[in-house]
This record gives structure tokens, sequence and C-alpha cells, in this order.
């Protein structure tokens, strides 16, 4: 796993007395969260904000034996929310994010916090089993700016019951207005990112004002970091923070996939590598696509532009042994729709409101598309049968023989890059 040390305020354990036992409560005094930042096999990252100041502690542990805690030093936030024809409001904010440690693979703990005229209720949290060849996840993006929409998608996923859920990024219109990331992602993600983590690939209207960090990073971690869950390796790039080369962060991920020996291969970023409509982006050209097959990668999930689009798998270059790599995009979260450039190269394509929901059994995998009605508009099957064979792919036959030629779709992503000039 690449994890990007950054610095943020830590929680402390320390001067925990024991709780008095509560029923059911409402919120109290907590005004984002409680949310669930990374979940791993030993530890969890739980955030949340109020607007009294000073710290909070969390109480953890079995269900009805939650006695452990640990202490919150929480972050400042000061911003202003501007209404035309109106005046000018102050307001402050403090940011706590703690590591709950020590924990047991596969388990499930009971959480709940408390602080000077604040308490929450109590939620559920299962860190991720040390051994299971199953994993249930959702993938999507780009749900700013209509709030209803994403609320929707929201309460499928819910119904669905999903071990973790991934998003490709842009949470909020403006990630620099502090204001706006209650409304567009905290509130919305009510019901849902108490119990299940919610892992985020920085997209580009995170803005660049340190709030994305602020609100999403557990302390020593970073904004690119990989993780497993059962017979899947997942890593989630930032390639949209200014600093590093795309050639730079291409390297990053093939070193991540390379380093694992997981069936499934999972790779995440906001800009895709592969896309036609819109933004008609080409990330990486002309490494990215040819690295990522060498590297074993299996799926790789963007957003940026608003749509759902899978494309057939890329075969890996010439002569050279690799993968056979999916390219979807899943912008479709609650962000304006757009416009999709129907093409040979998609397998299916659609402008709307959608999310990815994957199902994986050991070396068989199941990926349905479901819209903000509920339906499948898309679906994928795919096994993987015997060890990696050079210049062929474990992947079905009848997947393997729909593969579109590197050669032929870089030539595309070059066309792209084009249209963007």
């Amino acid at each position: 796993m690449l994890i990007a040390a950054i610095s943020v305020a830590a929680g402390l354990l320390g001067g925990c007395a024991r709780p008095q036992a509560r029923g059911k409560v409402q919120e109290l005094g907590i005004t984002k969260g409680p949310a669930l930042l990374r979940v791993y096999r030993d530890r969890a990252a739980v955030m949340w904000e109020t607007e009294i100041e000073g710290s909070c502690k969390l109480y953890y542990g079995r269900r009805g034996e939650a006695e452990r805690c640990v202490e919150s030093k929480p972050e400042r936030a000061s911003y202003e929310i501007k209404e035309k024809g109106k005046e000018t409001i102050k307001k402050t904010a403090y940011i706590h994010k703690v590591w709950i440690e020590n924990l047991e693979a596969g388990e499930l703990y009971e959480y709940r916090v408390t602080g000077p005229q604040i308490e929450s209720a109590a939620y559920e949290l299962r860190t991720a089993p040390a051994d299971t060849n199953r994993v249930r996840f959702v993938v999507y993006g780009d749900t700013r700016t209509h709030p209803e929409t994403h609320r929707k998608l929201v309460e499928q996923m819910i119904r669905k019951k999903p071990d973790f859920v991934v998003h490709v990024g842009d949470l909020a219109t403006s990630g620099n207005k502090y204001e706006q990331w209650g409304p567009q992602h905290f509130e919305v993600m009510k019901g849902l990112a108490e119990n299940v983590p919610v892992y985020i690939a920085k997209g580009n209207h995170e803005g660049d004002n340190g709030n994305y960090e602020k609100l999403l990073i557990p302390p020593g971690e970073g904004n690119s970091f990989g993780f497993d869950y059962g017979p899947a390796h997942y890593f989630c790039l930032d390639n949209y923070t200014k600093g590093k080369e795309a050639k730079e962060l291409v390297d990053q991920i093939v070193r991540d996939a390379a380093g694992s020996d997981a069936e499934w291969k999972f790779v995440i970023f906001h800009i895709p590598s592969l896309n036609l409509g819109h933004h008609w982006s080409a990330w990486g050209h002309p490494d990215a696509l040819p690295s990522f097959a060498r590297a074993g990668v299996d799926f790789v999930l963007a957003g940026h532009s608003h749509q759902y689009e899978r494309f057939r798998p890329i075969e890996p270059p010439k002569g050279a042994e690799g993968s056979y790599v999916t390219y979807i995009t899943t912008g479709g979260g609650g962000a304006p729709l757009h416009e999709i450039k129907p093409s040979e190269y998609h397998a299916y394509a659609k402008s709307t409101n959608e999310f990815c929901l994957f199902d994986i059994q050991g070396d068989r995998l199941t990926m349905d598309v479901i819209d903000i009605k509920g339906e499948v508009i898309d679906r994928l099957r795919l096994t993987k049968s015997g060890p990696y064979r050079p210049g062929g792919g474990r992947l079905n036959k009848e997947y393997i023989d729909s593969a579109v030629p590197m050669d032929e779709i870089q030539q595309v992503q070059k066309a792209n890059l084009n249209k963007q000039n």
C-alpha cells in the first residue's frame, strides 16, 4: 500500500472515563458527519464537525461494549457566507478527525461521539476481513451541484448494502467555498457514510485552498492511497493537484499495482485516460494505457465528464505481457449531464445519473450500473481462469475477443488531445 503522509491534527488516547449507558439519541451539536473516511483491517478513521470549540471523545467497542475511547484535537476552519442583498456572515467550524486503533479484522464495532453540548447516535462500522474471497462495493462520482439528484442515488446505494463506496471526485461545485460541503456532500450522505467508508479521489472542483484535505484526509495519510479488501486491490490517485507530472503519477500507479498479488486490481482517479465526449480527456497519454496493462490492472474508473461510458477491453501492447484493461467513466452522480460521442469503442454509453455496483466472488466479477430509478442499464460478467499467460490474459475468451488493439486506441487518445488544443 502506498500512503503519502501529511501533517494534520491527530486524535489522542487518554482521559476516557467509562461512558454512561444511553439509548438512541438525536444528533446534538454535530454539524457534519460523523463519517467513515477510511477503514482497514485493524483501524478506522472517523471525522465529524462541530460549531462548538473544544475536544470530543469517540467511544467505541463491540456492540453494547463501547467503553474504549479516543479524544479529538479539532482543527479550526473560518469562513464567510455571502448572500446577495444580505450582510456577510462570518462563521467558525471545528473539524475532528481521529483513528480508532487496535481493531480486529472482519469485526463489527459500535461507536458514538460525545463532548460539551455534543452527543451523537450510536453507529456501526465493520473492519475489512483478513480472509475473504467476496466483496461488494460502489463506484461513482461528480456529485456536485444537484444534491437532490445525488440523494436519490445514495438511497439506491443504501438498499444495495455495499462494503464500501469509492468516489471518483467532484463533491462540491466550488470546494474552496466551505459552506458548500455541508449541503452538497455531508448532508446528502447521511444514512450511508456513518456506517460505510467512502474512499475519495480528489477532483478538480474540490479546489486548492485545503478544505478537501481538512475535511476528508485522515491524520497521517495523503490524497493518494491504496487498500485491499478480499480478492481486490484498489489505488485511489489524486491526478488533479499540481506538483507532479502525469508520467510520475502513472509510475506511482504501476509500482502500487505491481506490488499487489490481488486477483482483481482497480485504479481510481478523477480525470480520465480515455473519454469520448465533453472533456475528451486522455490523461497520461502516451504512457498510461500501456503501463496499466503491463502492471496487470483490470479496471480504471474515472469521472470528470458527467456521463457513463464503458469501453471495450484494451489489449496489452503488441508483443508485451499484460492485462486486458476495462476503462469506465462514471460521472453521473448529480452534476449537469454531458453529451456522449457514440463510438465503436464503447461497450455501452449513456448520458444519465448512475453508479457502478461491483460484486466479486473469487475469480468471478459482476458489475451492474444502476440509474436513479434503481434500474440496471449496463451489466458486465467476467471470469478468470488459470495463471496469467504472456500475450493472453486470464479473462474469459468472449470478453477478450471483443478487445481493441492498443495502438488503435492510442490514436483515439491522440485525437482527443488535438480536440482539447
